[in-house]
C-alpha cells in the first residue's frame, strides 16, 4: 500500500515534465501584445505554430487601405500631398536643367504629364496600391534587417521568429495608423499624431525640422519598446541589447525621413 502511494506521488512529480508545450492560440498572442508582450513573446517563441504574423499583417494592410482610400477622398488632404509631390518633383526637373540633363521644355513636358498623374481615380488608385506595398515592403525588409543586425550580437531568432514579433507589434501600428488618420482628417494636415508635432506649425519652423517632430509620434514610440521586447525574447538576448539595438535603427530612420531622400515615409 504504501508503495502504491510513493508510486503515485512519483507520477504526479514526473507528469508535468512529460507533457508537451502547448501552443499559445493567435487570439491569446495578439491581446498578449498588449496585457503581457513577454510572456507572449516567449510562448510564441516556443510555440510550433510559426505563422502568428499573418492575420496581424493583414490587418495592418486592410486599415492602410482604408485609410488611403479616406486621406484621398479628403480635399485638404489631398491638395497638401499634390503640392508637396509636385513640389518635389519640379525640384528634381530644376535639378536635370542645370545640369544640362534635359531641356525646359522636356522638364515642362514632365510636368504636364505629371499633373494628369495627380489627377483623377488614378491619384487614388495609385494611392491604394501603395499602400498595400508600403507596409508589405517595410515589413520584410525590417524583419531582414533586425535578423541579420540581432546575428552581430549572437542571438538565435530564426527570420520566421523576427516576422512574428514585427506581425503581432503590427496591430499598435494598426491602431496608430487609426488615430493618425482621424487626427490629420480633422486637422487637415498631413503628419498629424500624438505627439509634439500637434504643438507647432509648418509655418514656425523648416520643413526638415517639421518632418522630425513629426517622427515622435507617441505610439510609435510603445510600438518600438514592444518591438525590443519582443526580439529579446525570441533571440534569448537581454532587452538591455534590443532596445538600443531597435532604437538605434529607428533614429537613423528619422534622420534619413527628416534630413534624406525618404521624407514620404516620414512618421513610420
Amino acid at each position: 500500500m504504501e508503495e502504491n502511494k510513493d508510486q503515485i506521488q512519483q507520477d504526479q512529480i514526473t507528469a508535468p515534465e512529460t507533457q508537451p508545450a502547448e501552443n499559445i492560440s493567435l487570439g491569446d498572442a495578439m491581446a498578449g501584445v498588449f496585457s503581457e508582450p513577454g510572456n507572449t513573446f516567449t510562448a510564441v517563441k516556443s510555440s510550433q505554430k510559426k505563422n502568428y504574423w499573418l492575420v496581424p499583417l493583414l490587418i495592418l494592410i486592410a486599415i492602410s487601405i482604408i485609410s488611403s482610400f479616406l486621406v484621398t477622398n479628403d480635399e485638404e488632404l489631398v491638395s497638401e500631398i499634390k503640392t508637396q509631390q509636385k513640389e518635389a518633383v519640379k525640384k528634381r526637373l530644376d535639378e536635370q536643367v542645370k545640369e544640362g540633363k534635359m531641356t525646359k521644355e522636356q522638364a515642362d513636358q514632365q510636368m504636364e504629364q505629371t499633373d494628369k498623374m495627380f489627377g483623377g481615380t488614378m491619384f487614388v488608385v495609385f494611392g491604394l496600391i501603395g499602400s498595400v506595398f508600403g507596409v508589405l515592403v517595410i515589413f520584410f525588409l525590417k524583419a531582414l534587417i533586425y535578423w541579420g543586425g540581432l546575428k552581430i550580437f549572437k542571438g538565435i531568432a530564426g527570420y520566421t521568429d523576427i516576422m512574428n514579433v514585427l506581425g503581432l507589434t503590427a496591430l499598435i501600428t494598426a491602431i496608430q495608423l487609426v488615430v493618425d488618420t482621424v487626427l490629420a482628417i480633422l486637422t487637415g494636415k498631413l503628419m498629424m499624431n500624438i505627439g509634439p508635432i500637434l504643438l507647432v506649425t509648418k509655418e514656425t519652423m523648416s520643413k526638415e525640422m517639421y518632418g522630425l517632430i513629426a517622427n515622435f509620434d507617441l505610439i510609435n514610440i510603445w510600438y518600438l519598446v514592444i518591438v525590443g521586447i519582443g526580439l529579446a525574447k525570441v533571440s534569448n538576448l537581454k532587452s538591455s541589447v534590443t532596445m538600443p539595438f531597435v532604437f538605434v535603427l529607428w533614429i537613423a530612420w528619422v534622420l534619413l525621413t527628416s534630413f534624406g531622400p525618404f521624407g514620404m515615409f516620414v512618421g513610420r
